[in-house]
This record gives structure tokens, sequence and C-alpha cells, in this order.
């Protein structure tokens, strides 16, 4: 009898053992695409490193300065809890008081209104309390028409001219004789419509100008701004 003889099974070979693994060959990507993620990879550290840089950059070139926490009046004293520090730019194109006097300005008064927000100015405060040993401080009621438009700030400069009613707006010679005076404060206006303005001057010149203002017959002439 003839026998047919079995034929393997599938994945068996002839002799009874299995042939080995079929290992999948692994397609190479393209050299293109390798270069491509290399040089993308290259920009993204180049730009974040640029980027690191100026902003270092930007932090070294910020300073601490002083900055109001609260609002403070003419002449009042400045005190530890309206005034503190802060990060500015270094290209402030105003003049600033340096965080690290903050403990100088501690107890200075005020030369002007404070608000909270603010940066400290050297011009904004003074170890000095007004009048000094020779000066007197006199209060001026004038009509707002009578001052500057651009308005009166402290430390101001200003001439006070004396305008006698009867030569007010008449075509008589008005007289040109002035009083050197620097403002202190300035409010207004009141109830009456007028602009109080509170000026230094001289003790010698005090009683004139007090006569001179009780009745407002002045003008007040405003000198150039000092810088």
């Amino acid at each position: 009898m003839v026998r047919k003889a079995l034929s393997a099974a599938p994945g068996q070979s002839s002799n009874g053992e299995a042939p080995p693994a079929q290992v999948p060959k692994l397609v190479p990507q393209p050299r293109q695409r390798r270069r491509s993620s290399l040089v993308l990879g290259v920009l993204v550290v180049a730009g974040g490193a640029v980027l690191a840089f100026h902003a270092v950059n930007r932090m070294s070139d910020r300073e601490s300065v002083l900055v109001m926490t609260g609002d403070v009046a003419l002449g009042q004293p400045i005190t530890a809890q309206n005034v503190a520090t802060t990060m500015v730019g270094g290209d402030q194109t105003v003049a600033t008081v340096r965080g690290q006097d903050l403990q100088r300005v501690i107890g200075m008064r005020a030369a002007t209104d404070l608000m909270r927000g603010m940066l400290v100015q050297p011009r904004m405060v003074t170890d000095q309390v007004t009048p000094l040993n020779d000066q007197q401080l006199i209060p001026i009621a004038v009509k707002p028409s009578r001052l500057p438009a651009r308005g009166l700030r402290a430390g101001d400069h200003i001439l006070v001219v004396p305008i006698p009613e009867g030569q007010a707006g008449s075509g008589n010679k008005i007289s040109s004789v002035g009083i050197e005076a620097v403002v202190d404060q300035v409010k207004g206006p009141n109830n009456d419509g007028l602009m109080v303005v509170d000026v230094l001057v001289h003790n010698s010149a005090g009683p004139k100008l007090a006569m001179l203002a009780a009745d407002g017959s002045v003008a007040l002439a405003l000198h150039p701004r000092r810088p």
C-alpha cells in the first residue's frame, strides 16, 4: 500500500522544526526629514536663549525707587506707612528717589500733595518746615482770571503785582512794582469762586503783601519754572 506523506503544517518545516521568526525590516527615515528635525531643534534652543538673554537684560535695567502707598498732604510728615519701594525700568524720564534712601525720606515732609501710587521725586519732599525763620506765609485770594491758565503749584516762583481797583480795567498806568514770592500751596476755588494761594515771602515784604492781599487787588505772574 502506498502511503501518502502528510504535508507539513503551516509554519512548520518538513523536518518538524519551526522556522526562524521573521523580523520585520525597519524602513529607514529619509535623511532629509532627520536633518529638518535637527535644524528645528537648534532653532528652538537658540530662540529660547535669545529670549532668556533679553529677559535678564530687562531685569538688570530695573532699579528700586520710592513710591507712595498712601496720601500725604502738603507739609505733613512722611511715615513708613505711606511710602515703600518698587522696581521700575532704569530708563525713567523723570528724576526719582532711590529705594536705598527710604530711611532718609521717612520723617521728611511733603513739599506738595502726595497721592498714593506716585513715584517720589526729589522736589516732592523736604526736611524744612515752612515758613522758615526769615519768611512769612501770606494767603492771597484772587479771581481765577488773575492766575496763569496752566495753574500754580508748590515751589513756583512768582511775582505778586499790585493792581489797585481804581486802575484795574482802566486806561491808567498799572504799577509795575511787584513782590517776589514762592508758592507754598494752592486751594480752591472756594465758595466765593476765589483761588487761595499761600505764598512765602521775606519778612521785610510780609506786611506790605498782607495789605495788598487783604482786598485781592493783585495779579500773580509766574517766573520760568526750574527743571
